[in-house]
């Protein structure tokens, strides 16, 4: 039985013949944590969340949620099996307050710009009350001014309602800043997987 929160026993993820991560492996040991995987585009970062959501199966290894299986070469648990329910103590109006997406409601969807629906699909996650959140590019179409506040925001949110997420990005200065741990993917393979201090100032 795995102690760890997620396990991620030497996995392959693969999209493609050319699309692939091979030989992954890494521990969230806590409910909680935010990890961030950060990689140039087309690295197969997409396809490490979707095969962790449950959207993709793995090539080779076993994913473990909580102690149990939920991925493995001979299984693969739907994803709407995947997500349990969290204590929440945001309401929907809290997060349209810090998310800024006062006024949406009364737009039509082809009225409002990328970043605008970027912010609504996070507002969308958060309160679907995940076991585990999974963010791809979160903040990629969001105006700089105001990526560093919804970066702040967001943090503190997800560490007040312990919400256990893996971003996905290629801003090392965003990987930094949001995750208590993070993975350097490079080359098809999981280079280094520590703390940001440590991956700045020692990496491999």
């Amino acid at each position: 039985m795995s102690s760890s929160f997620l396990e991620i026993q030497d996995v392959t993820f693969s999209a493609s013949k050319l699309n692939k991560v091979i030989n992954v492996s890494f521990k969230i040991e806590k409910e909680g944590e935010i990890i961030s995987l950060l990689g140039p585009s087309g690295i197969g970062k997409t396809t490490i969340l979707r095969t962790i959501a449950g959207l993709q199966e793995l090539e080779k290894g076993k994913i473990l949620l909580k102690g149990k299986t939920i991925s493995s070469q001979d299984y693969n648990l739907e994803p709407e099996k995947r997500n349990s329910n969290l204590k929440f103590k945001y309401t929907a109006e809290d997060l349209i307050k810090i998310l800024k997406l006062e006024g949406l409601s009364k737009k039509f969807p082809h009225q409002i710009s990328a970043g605008e629906a970027q912010r609504v699909s996070l507002a969308r996650s958060l309160m679907s009350k995940p076991d585990l959140l999974l963010l791809d590019e979160p903040f990629a179409n969001i105006d700089q001014s105001l990526k560093d506040e919804l970066q702040f925001k967001i943090k503190k949110l997800l560490k007040e309602i312990n919400i256990t997420t893996i971003i996905v990005t290629h801003d090392s200065y965003e990987a930094f800043y949001m995750a208590d741990k993070c993975g350097i993917i490079l080359d098809k393979s999981l280079k280094q997987y520590d703390a940001p201090y440590n991956i700045h100032h020692k990496p491999n």
